[in-house]
């Protein structure tokens, strides 16, 4: 579930801020408004919180993969994922609050506020997945259930790759082939990702799940290189 900027809210907030005041205090601050430093580009912003967001697609597949997994189970074990996957949902929910925070108050924010932001974003994904290996490991999942959820994180990063392509579709061509190029070779490093994972066996399948580790972080820097280049070619 991808989250945007809403930027309609924060100028109708703005708006509001100001027609409830007296009017020579709302003309004082506008005053202040224009006379104050530029606030951070909105672009900038972007580049620092959107692949936070998008992450959210990648925990709700990855509960979607162990609520499928869980449905399976009888008696205690289906009661211990039960409490498992709530305190995932927790986790989840926690997340999204926080990203939806940053999305709205970000534009105002100092650069280290949103350092600070995705710094406490990239710690709620951490600890996510630290709970998810747990379940995983805890229950005895199989090597299919731990192979569907990667493989429904690596769908969901796809979808993401998607958005970045539409985003990119829009700018002019001279600016678009080499990012849509480069959007390419990642979603292609994606597509070798979901084979090695498909196609691991029992004995390889922690060799597996490590390069799948280097993987995702390659994935997500190179996303947000891709990101910043485009908001760049924006202006």
């Amino acid at each position: 579930m991808k989250l945007r900027f809403s930027t309609i809210a924060l100028a109708l907030l703005a708006q509001t801020a100001l027609l409830s005041a007296p009017p020579a205090l709302a003309q004082n601050a506008e005053a202040q408004a224009d006379s104050a430093a530029p606030q951070k580009e909105p672009s900038k912003v972007h580049q620092a919180l959107a692949w936070s967001q998008d992450r959210l697609a990648q925990l709700d597949a990855n509960i979607t993969a162990l609520e499928k997994d869980a449905s399976k189970l009888r008696g205690e074990a289906r009661t211990k994922a039960d409490a498992a996957l709530a305190d995932l949902r927790k986790q989840r929910d926690a997340y999204r609050r926080r990203a939806q925070d940053a999305a709205a108050n970000a534009k105002n924010w100092s650069d280290a506020q949103v350092a600070e932001a995705r710094q406490a974003l990239d710690n709620d994904w951490a600890a996510f997945q630290a709970a998810r290996d747990k379940y995983l490991e805890e229950s005895k999942a199989s090597i299919a259930t731990q192979r569907a959820v990667l493989e429904a994180e690596l769908n969901a990063q796809q979808k993401a790759l998607a958005g970045l392509r539409a985003d990119a579709a829009k700018l002019a061509a001279d600016q678009r082939t080499a990012i849509e190029a480069r959007i390419a070779a990642l979603n292609a490093d994606v597509e070798k990702t979901k084979a090695r994972v498909s196609k691991a066996s029992a004995e390889v399948w922690e060799t597996t799940k490590k390069s799948y580790v280097e993987a995702q972080r390659l994935f997500s820097e190179t996303y947000a290189s891709i990101r910043q280049s485009i908001d760049e070619a924006k202006k």
